[in-house]
């Protein structure tokens, strides 16, 4: 019987000696004393002082055509499966499914959405349909449960023709469908030379098909706004100002790629309104990092008011208003808890010619809220508002009072007599003190970009607290005011509105109705419409309204302000 030839390979003298013996496979007992590797349909057998060389020597020849066929694979695969979750705000997409707090029941799936930017709520809400009919929406980083079968997703900013659609999106029994993000999105913040973030807008348009999206606005610091994600589909986009034709040379461009994040500053000329940059916006946070849930935010403005008269009876007279005012908001916003701490100090003077100034404007509030969200839209809340004044009110005349001036209580009874006065303190610093308590249902009814409109019911307690305050009944006589109380039903409608570009509304109008007489229910309403002429100076036009407990009368305010404002 003859035996096929062993082969032999002799290395160079500096290499280990080492023999390897190609066999077929119906010879393995010879050279029994050797351990066996199998290859294909080769038997490989080696020494065993030399095995560890040999294994090495066969790795390094596979390791090679491993890297390119790696390197090709990486570039072969289509982008939109491979999103560059870095360039997001968010966490990555299976972080987020793994925060959801929905528990998926039985006889149900889930349907995720992941989010590239915080807060979620800055993205446009995804809508799902089956069978042409809308069956659910939510915002991305959201999940929805539904039942298992085929829906279509709608995801994306502008009309439907524009949303990124995606079809035959099958949901299974007990599991999580996660949707591959190969859209983009993209983040523009409008600033000035200054780099403060201002109330302006610009046109968002598709480069290819020329048409317009939508039209894009700065935030407003004020108002605690946050900079508006765009949901598109890849592509460049163009950026234009407002009016102007898609062919003018005043615009910039931005080309958005599958599954990222593009954020961009667009600075504007405070003077002429004209584009004059765009550039990347420095990224603040990176890919799961959060954005502090914590916002606070001081505004100090200033106003003045100079009024001349011509009187040939009196002669001319000039007046002098001058206003302080300094307003912070700070604010806790999480997926399930919302609060809100308003404090608001405004003082005042008035001085007239051959007089001293006289304290026109002492106002000091803090409100606060608490609101627990059951859902996006609606949730029960927690309110507190404490209001009073920081100096004493008088009662001042033009000259000595010619006579006494009488200080009664309730009942008509004379507590004190002043003796030709030329002034009267008629309420002390910090009296009357106004508190509101309320706990009831919040809903928001309208949640948009320029519109934002939340309505709050429940029960609600006033209490008006006092210590040697009088109320005027007469030019010589004034009236001792008592502690009230009252309980009822509260109910609150808070509006804030963005009528154009510089012009914003916001009204809140809140009601306590504590018995069946309209005549006695206690309620304010206050209405601010303010107009931006610049970046720091605006016009504010002021009307309240009030009628507080154990007051039958309504008072008013009116102002026309031009302010001065600086923001922290």
């Amino acid at each position: 019987m003859r035996f096929p030839r062993q082969r032999k390979w002799r290395l160079r003298p500096e290499q280990p000696r080492w023999q390897l013996s190609c066999l077929r496979f119906n010879h393995p007992r010879l050279l029994p004393q050797f351990p066996k590797l199998r290859f294909g349909g080769l038997l490989v057998s080696a020494s065993r002082q030399h095995l560890e060389f040999a294994t090495m020597w066969i790795a390094g020849r596979l390791l090679l055509p491993l890297l390119l066929v790696g390197v090709l694979c990486f570039y072969l695969t289509p982008r939109g499966l491979l999103a560059d979750e870095s360039t997001w705000t968010a966490v990555p997409a299976r972080v987020q499914v793994g925060q959801d707090p929905l528990l998926i029941p039985k006889g149900k799936g889930m349907l995720f959405v992941p989010a590239m930017t915080l807060p979620r709520d800055n993205e446009p809400s995804y809508q799902v349909f089956q069978n042409r009919r809308k069956v659910a929406s939510a915002n991305p980083g959201r999940g929805v449960l539904l039942a298992p079968g085929a829906y279509e997703v709608l995801i994306g900013t502008g009309a439907i023709s524009q949303m990124i659609k995606k079809s035959g999106v099958q949901l299974i029994e007990g599991n999580t469908t996660l949707m591959k993000p190969d859209w983009a999105a993209l983040v523009v913040d409008v600033i000035d030379e200054g780099r403060a973030s201002i109330n302006e807008s610009y046109e968002l348009y598709q480069h290819e098909s020329q048409k317009l999206v939508e039209t894009g606005f700065g935030v407003e610091e004020e108002r605690g706004e946050r900079v508006r994600t765009w949901i598109l589909k890849p592509g460049i986009y163009d950026v234009v100002r407002v009016g102007q034709s898609f062919s003018t040379v005043n615009k910039y461009s931005v080309r958005l790629l599958p599954g990222e994040l593009t954020q961009r500053n667009l600075v504007i000329d405070d003077d002429s309104g004209e584009f004059i940059g765009f550039y990347p916006r420095p990224a603040q946070h990176g890919a799961g990092e959060e954005i502090s849930k914590v916002s606070s935010q001081t505004e100090i403005s200033g106003s003045a008011l100079l009024n001349t008269s011509q009187n040939t009876a009196t002669g001319d007279r000039t007046s002098v208003s001058l206003a302080l005012q300094v307003f912070n908001r700070t604010r806790y916003s999480s997926d399930r808890n919302f609060a809100s701490l308003r404090i608001v100090l405004e003082e005042g003077a008035t001085k007239e010619t051959g007089q001293d100034f006289v304290k026109s404007i002492d106002r000091f509030e803090v409100r606060a809220t608490y609101i627990y969200r059951l859902s996006p839209k609606f949730g029960p809340y927690l309110r507190g508002v404490l209001s009073t004044k920081l100096f004493e009110k008088d009662r001042n005349f033009d000259a000595a009072l010619e006579g006494d001036f009488y200080k009664l209580n309730a009942q008509g009874d004379t507590l004190e007599i002043i003796r030709n006065p030329p002034r009267v303190t008629i309420e002390p610093s910090f009296f009357p003190l106004e508190l509101r308590q309320g706990v009831g249902i919040n809903s928001q009814l309208v949640r948009s970009f320029p519109l934002n409109v939340d309505i709050r019911l429940g029960l609600g307690a006033r209490q008006i607290l006092v210590s040697d305050a009088f109320t005027l009944s007469s030019d010589s006589t004034a009236v001792e005011r008592k502690t009230s109380t009252s309980t009822g039903i509260e109910a609150l409608l808070i509006l804030d509105s963005r009528l154009a570009k510089s012009i914003n509304f916001d009204s809140e109008f809140d009601i306590l109705i504590n018995q069946t007489d309209p005549g006695k229910w206690v309620f304010s309403l206050e209405n601010r419409l303010r107009i931006f002429l610049t970046s720091f100076i605006n016009l504010d036009l002021v009307a309240d309204l009030q009628r507080q407990e154990g007051l039958r009368r309504i008072t008013g305010r009116e102002q026309v302000l031009l302010r001065f404002s600086r923001f922290f």
